[in-house]
């Protein structure tokens, strides 16, 4: 399971899976990242340009058009810019 349930949800999950299966839970926070350790290696990372995250920005908008901007998320991209 992937994603965040809201405050209060219960999860039901089958117990034969759990043991039989040998799964487990396992729960984070944020992607149970380290911040302090993992921020400055992506900034380094970026900057050596091993992460390259300007290829992946397809538009820049001016923030009166934010909305747009979600409506083309929403939508996959298929706007024109």
């Amino acid at each position: 399971m992937i994603g965040v349930v809201p405050a209060g949800t219960s999860v039901e999950l089958p117990g034969a899976d759990i043991v039989l299966r040998e799964k487990t839970i396992l729960g984070c926070m944020m992607g149970s990242n380290r911040f302090r350790v993992d921020m400055p290696r992506y900034v380094e990372l970026y900057q050596s340009g091993h992460l390259r995250l300007d290829e992946m920005i397809s538009a820049r908008l001016p923030l009166e058009q934010v909305n747009d901007a979600f409506e083309r998320c929403a939508a996959g991209g298929r706007h024109a810019a």
